[in-house]
């Protein structure tokens, strides 16, 4: 029996092993993004809850608490107040009229990165028992928040939020 010497094709074996690597890399990349996001998106959710929370109860310095300070807030009326203090005011008095019987629901949230440490989140709500500036209540209100959001050490907080009605 003869043996021959077989010729091995090294770059082949070379090329295969760099393409193994390089997508190993891209899912263990990946896969920790993904447990980051999974963890964010947890936080931004406890944060929009308890805003929620804070709008239900009617208490507007822990609603307010959300922001940062430099925040900047547009309201479904288009008015504009600058700063954690003046959203605090700025619902102070709702909750004393027109909201002060109203009730929020978060029913979705879409997140996305601009940089790691800032989020553009949207925000859909609904809202009951509203009363209208004439007076009349307002039974049932849908609408959007585009939120964005910073990181601040280990929390996250509004550094600027517009809101709009929503057609029911």
């Amino acid at each position: 029996m003869k043996w021959r010497k077989k010729k091995v094709d090294i770059s082949g074996i070379m090329k295969n092993v760099f393409i193994s690597f390089f997508c190993f890399g891209i899912v263990w990349s990946a896969t920790g993004q993904t447990v980051q996001m999974v963890h964010d998106s947890q936080n931004i959710q406890a944060l929009l809850d308890a805003m929620a929370k804070a709008w239900n109860i009617h208490d507007a310095k822990t609603y307010s608490a959300a922001f940062s300070e430099e925040a900047d807030f547009t309201d479904v009326f288009g008015k504009n107040v600058f700063g954690r203090k003046a959203i605090q005011t700025l619902y102070e008095k709702s909750f004393a009229t027109r909201f002060k019987n109203s009730s929020l629901n978060i029913t979705d949230k879409k997140i996305r990165y601009i940089t790691n440490d800032i989020l553009a989140v949207d925000v859909w709500w609904e809202m009951k028992d509203v009363q209208a500036a004439d007076g009349i209540e307002i039974p049932f209100s849908k609408g959007m928040a585009n939120l964005l959001i910073t990181r601040d050490g280990n929390r996250w907080l509004i550094l600027i939020m517009h809101n709009m009605n929503l057609p029911s």
